[in-house]
């Protein structure tokens, strides 16, 4: 049996009984793995977070899915099941927690808005941009979520309530860094969208005590 060496990191807030038992694997970092991290943590829902040593990914790959994390593995009714994708882990997550719509129009918006939210991270997140270039990638992303945003007219890109993608928006602004204020200045629904998730019992709680990483 192969053994790696992984730093589990438990989420312990507002924890509610369930059939089902979740272990996320993903790498040390936030990258493709933290807005699934804070799509358990605003459902207040435990969960195994499995943070492997890079050292130790080329044995493991093998036995993903797709040969790439994250992965999330799903024991229920003696049974265990591992997903692989980040958008299909969060939609996943979504439908059990109800971060998903209410109706085949809501969820397919928001399957829209998450994936144009993936294209802006393999865009942008460890690209070797100008800043003129990465500028304009950022302007024209939060310009059209501010407009989804005003137009919806309830503080969320689709319907009433929070949804995934809203969850993957504001974690996605921690990529910014320290010019995340300068350019949430210029969208103030997108920044008051982001203060509303990260104000939230569970992603508060995750935000002060997650393991600290340069990314």
């Amino acid at each position: 049996m192969l053994k790696f060496t992984a730093i589990a990191f438990i989420l312990i807030v507002g924890y509610s009984c369930s059939e089902a038992d979740y272990k996320l694997t993903y790498f040390d970092i936030r990258g493709r793995g933290e807005f699934i991290r804070f799509i358990f943590a605003a459902a207040n829902h435990k969960f195994e977070d499995n943070r492997i040593n890079p050292a130790d990914w080329p044995n493991l790959k093998a036995s993903t899915p797709f040969q790439q994390l994250p992965t999330l593995e799903i024991h229920e009714d003696s049974e265990t099941v591992i997903l692989a994708q980040s958008k299909a882990i969060a939609r996943f997550l979504a439908d059990r927690f109800g971060f998903n719509g209410e109706n085949e129009i809501e969820r397919a918006l928001i399957d829209m808005y998450g994936c144009q939210l993936g294209d802006l991270f393999d865009s942008t997140v460890g690209k070797n941009l100008t800043n003129q270039q990465f500028d304009t990638i950022l302007n024209q992303n939060f310009k059209f979520f501010e407009d989804r945003l005003n137009k919806n007219g309830s503080g969320f890109l689709v319907g009433g309530k929070i949804s995934w993608a809203d969850i993957f928006l504001s974690q996605m602004t921690e990529f910014l860094d320290k010019y995340k204020n300068m350019y949430l200045d210029k969208y103030p629904q997108v920044k008051a969208l982001d203060e509303y998730v990260r104000d939230l019992p569970g992603v508060k709680e995750w935000i002060q005590n997650r393991p600290t990483t340069p990314f």
